[in-house]
């Protein structure tokens, strides 16, 4: 679940243009750091129905990846692989925000999730349930 996960968040960072992320990415330390200790602060804030609906989406955007990343490697031409990489962005934002989530909310907790072991024990007890 971690491979996904992480591959998702940036993903989604990257379709979004994510300052945030970025800067984390690429910042200096002190950016890093700041950005660190934001995402755990905010572990203590995610709600346990908000844990669960980043769950539940984790079956159908793995669906989307798994299709998508088959079409992206077989893609004719980089653009067509660009293309495809947009579509699959955007169905994955269609997905998170159907279900009730904010795309910003679902990155949070995939964030989270990657760096607090609290959230991520949260979230793997909810996905073993």
């Amino acid at each position: 679940m971690t491979f996904r996960i992480t591959g998702l968040a940036l993903i989604m960072a990257l379709a979004l243009g994510s300052s945030q992320a970025l800067a984390q990415d690429y910042g200096d330390n002190q950016s890093q750091d700041e950005g660190m200790a934001q995402s755990q602060q905010q572990a203590a804030d995610f709600s346990d129905e908000e844990l669960q609906q980043f769950v539940d989406l984790q079956s159908e955007i793995g669906d989307i990846r798994e299709e998508y990343v088959s079409k992206i490697e077989n893609a004719d031409s980089e653009d067509k692989a660009r293309e495809l990489q947009q579509e699959a962005q955007s169905a994955m934002v269609s997905a998170i925000e159907e279900a009730g989530m904010s795309v910003q909310d679902y990155n949070a907790i995939a964030v989270a999730y990657n760096s607090n072991p609290d959230v991520q024990k949260r979230v793997d007890g909810m996905a073993d349930e």
